[in-house]
């Protein structure tokens, strides 16, 4: 089955695990490539962004991804999880499903953020049984954390993206089990160690690549311990301008000296995508572990099982498809977005929690058999579903997604700005909102523009590159000498998102040449790395 994209004019293949899965749950075929499906979805999840607002029912001051103008009334989470009662209506078989949900979801309260039961931790979102973090996004069982993203099991740490059960680190992207060290990419059991990449269960490294095993190297370059730390002690780390050396002498290595693994899969059986962790029979799939028989699930938890299309969802989920932010527990969920917390047979549905059997609802908790946020008997809500699912095939709207203005968010704060960003015209001719033009509120003659090359006082300085202010405080300049990095020296996300940077994906995979045989294989990595990303076999072989 190759149909033609409605947005690209291009021709992709539907295979015949997503056909299956699609059968399943009655969904209609594609008429976009999965490219753009996860593209839409993305830009319904809050990304990146903080905002001082009010709670729309206390008053109260709040933190929160989501801005002052946001079209929903937002509520404080355990506000909302208490107190959630939002208004319903009637369907109106006269108008369009999306005009009459627009008109009830703007009246409906949503939670200021994601995340739970977690100990001073305000300034931040998605973020989970953690305490004493700040500034940070997506993180799981997390302490004393600056500035990280997507960090799960990790203490004391700034910049830090994608990295799972490490201490003492600054700037680690894709790394496990690493310890004291600074600017890590894609490494394992990595202690007391600078600027490594893909190495394993090594010490006292630094400027090194594809190593396991190691000690006292430099550039790859076997040294004893008197030669490694004189070589060490050339680079000033705590010197942000030298420091910027090292990223760039860092980056130039990894283009022209280190071998690229093509795809990081790994105990996988039967997967096409990357980045992936004990999965089974799985295609384009990114950013994803413990998942079985699924198509198109990017950035998803463990013991996800018969899903389609389904992006930034939690762990157990079933049946679900095209739905953002779902999971935990989820059952048979479909075009839905935040339905989470054992939620089960929701459609076209937006923040709920332990909701079963819901349709076209919003802000609901604990709640069963409503349409449009009315309660009915369990045959009346079979009954009427079934009426607007008919009405909605006739109108060409069942099997579509949200359109892009009921996200919560503006296109360029959700996660897909980020890989595929628009301007205002291309997206708004796609539906998206965009925010109002910025303000001059923000003068940077009110800031310090003069960063010292080693930040040894505190004051908040401007950002000339992301024309944003920051602050640097002497608990960063302690933690920076602790660690033997410089102090932070820009805008908090502007670094963050530089490192995030490093996990390439678009969306799709791209057939390059395996660097030492020449056959054709599948990777993300950029074209500036042909020639130096392998196959499989020929990478297990450089490592040894």
């Amino acid at each position: 089955m190759s149909p033609t994209c409605q947005i690209s004019g291009e021709e992709f293949s539907v295979s015949a695990l997503e056909q299956s899965l699609r059968e399943k749950m009655g969904a209609a075929p594609p008429t976009v490539k999965p490219m753009y499906r996860i593209r839409h979805l993305g830009a319904f999840w809050q990304h990146w962004y903080l905002h001082s607002r009010t709670c729309d029912e206390s008053g109260k001051n709040i933190i929160s991804p989501l801005r002052p103008d946001c079209p929903y009334p937002v509520w404080h989470k355990s506000v909302w999880l208490e107190k959630a009662n939002p208004p319903g209506a009637d369907f109106d078989f006269e108008k369009p499903f999306f005009e009459q949900a627009w008109e009830l979801f703007q009246q409906c309260p949503i939670p200021h953020n994601l995340g739970t039961h977690s100990e001073n931790c305000e300034y931040t979102d998605d973020w989970w049984h953690s305490k004493n973090c700040y500034l940070s996004h997506c993180g799981y069982k997390c302490e004393d954390l600056k500035y990280c993203y997507r960090v799960i099991g990790t203490k004391d740490a700034q910049f830090c993206v994608f990295t799972f059960d490490s201490e003492l680190c600054i700037d680690a992207v894709n790394c496990e089990r690493c310890y004291e060290s600074v600017y890590l990419l894609s490494c394992k059991q990595v202690r007391s160690s600078a600027f490594l990449y893909d190495c394993r269960n090594c010490t006292d490294c630094m400027f090194c690549f594809n190593l396991r095993n190691k000690q006292y190297c430099f550039g790859n370059q076997q040294l004893t311990k008197e030669e490694y730390f004189a070589k060490k002690a050339e680079w000033d780390l705590l010197n942000n301008q030298r420091y910027e050396q090292a990223k760039f002498y860092f980056s130039e290595m990894l283009k022209t000296m280190a071998w690229h693994r093509a795809l990081e899969i790994d105990r996988s059986d039967l997967a096409r995508g990357n980045f992936l962790m004990n999965v089974s029979n799985c295609q384009d799939c990114f950013f994803t572990s413990d998942t079985e028989e699924s198509v198109n699930v990017v950035r998803s938890g463990v013991d996800i099982n018969n899903c389609l299309d389904f992006v930034s969802n939690g762990a157990t989920a079933e049946l679900c498809f095209q739905t953002i932010g779902c999971g935990i527990g989820a059952y048979h969920i479909q075009n839905c977005c935040h339905v989470y917390n054992s939620s089960s047979f929701c459609e076209y549905s937006f923040n709920l929690e332990r909701c079963t059997h819901c349709f076209g609802c919003c802000g609901l908790v604990g709640k069963k058999f409503h349409i449009f946020n009315k309660p009915y008997s369990e045959a009346e809500y079979h009954k009427l579903k079934n009426q607007i699912i008919t009405h909605m095939k006739a109108s060409g709207e069942y099997g579509q997604y949200f359109p892009g203005y009921f996200s919560p968010v503006p296109y360029t704060e959700s996660w897909s700005h980020f890989y595929w960003p628009l301007n205002r015209e291309e997206g708004e001719r796609e539906g998206f909102r965009f925010q109002p033009e910025l303000s001059s509120e923000l003068d940077s003659k009110n800031f310090i523009k003069d960063i010292p090359a080693i930040g040894s006082t505190p004051n908040t300085y401007w950002d000339e590159i992301a024309k944003k202010p920051f602050q640097l405080i002497q608990k960063d300049i302690d933690f920076s000498h602790r660690i033997g990095a410089p102090a932070p020296y820009t805008y908090y996300m502007r670094r963050l998102q530089e490192n995030f940077s490093w996990l390439f994906y678009d969306g799709e995979l791209r057939i390059t040449k395996c660097g030492k045989t020449g056959k054709e294989i599948d990777t993300n990595w950029p074209t500036e790395y042909d020639g130096r990303i392998l196959c499989e076999e020929e990478y297990l072989k450089v490592i040894g």
